[in-house]
């Protein structure tokens, strides 16, 4: 017999519930990606707002990058929301904005490497920013270069971090959210099995 529960007299014990681990890791992981989700958004426009220097200096237009990060972005947020993340979730639009972060968080590093490692160093965006504004007469340090290549990396690092634990975190709830839909239906299938074993027995012994 179990332990008697402090407060009680020990015979309401084979009254109580346990919530399975399961489902409490599944709230918190829900509740943590509201917040993770909302973050990584505003780091991405934020991203995307960086992207865009090329139109303020009158170079033209944003890379490639920037179409598909903000289709993404787009996606993702219609998605999840529609989803209803707060009430019954719908497991499908789940599915497509956890992927959607994950693109994002994938088509960052390749950003990343590809400006970093294959083009040269006057590509960067921090470079042709300070570039503009020293040919027209609104900076003239050298200090604003490297405040501007921090900015730059600090960006291109919080984009990187944010998508990948918002990837973590939602990708789990995700996982547990299948299983219990796959379980679900397992039941579901079960019992219109018995119910139909049931029913030919009984017309059996009708017989």
């Amino acid at each position: 017999m179990p332990p008697r529960p402090e407060g009680t007299d020990g015979s309401d014990w084979s009254y109580r519930e346990v919530v399975e681990d399961r489902y409490k890791r599944m709230a918190v992981n829900m509740s943590a990606t509201l917040v993770l989700h909302q973050v990584q958004t505003l780091i991405v426009v934020l991203k995307l707002a960086w992207t865009c220097i090329p139109i303020y200096t009158g170079e033209g237009t944003p890379n490639q990058f920037f179409y598909a990060w903000a289709v993404l972005l787009l996606l993702g947020n219609v998605c999840f929301y529609l989803g209803k993340p707060r009430g019954r979730c719908i497991l499908p639009y789940m599915k497509v904005a956890v992927t959607c972060v994950l693109l994002t968080m994938a088509l960052t590093f390749i950003g990343i490497w590809k400006m970093y490692m294959l083009e040269p160093k006057t590509s960067m965006l921090s470079r042709r920013l300070f570039k503009y504004l020293k040919d027209t007469g609104r900076v003239t340090s050298i200090k604003a270069l490297d405040t501007f290549t921090t900015i730059e990396g600090l960006i291109d690092a919080a984009t990187l971090a944010a998508c990948g634990v918002c990837f973590f975190v939602f990708n789990n709830w995700v996982k547990d959210a299948m299983e219990v839909v796959k379980e679900r239906d397992e039941r579901i299938k079960a019992a219109g099995a018995g119910a139909a074993a049931a029913k030919a027995a009984g017309l059996k012994k009708r017989r």
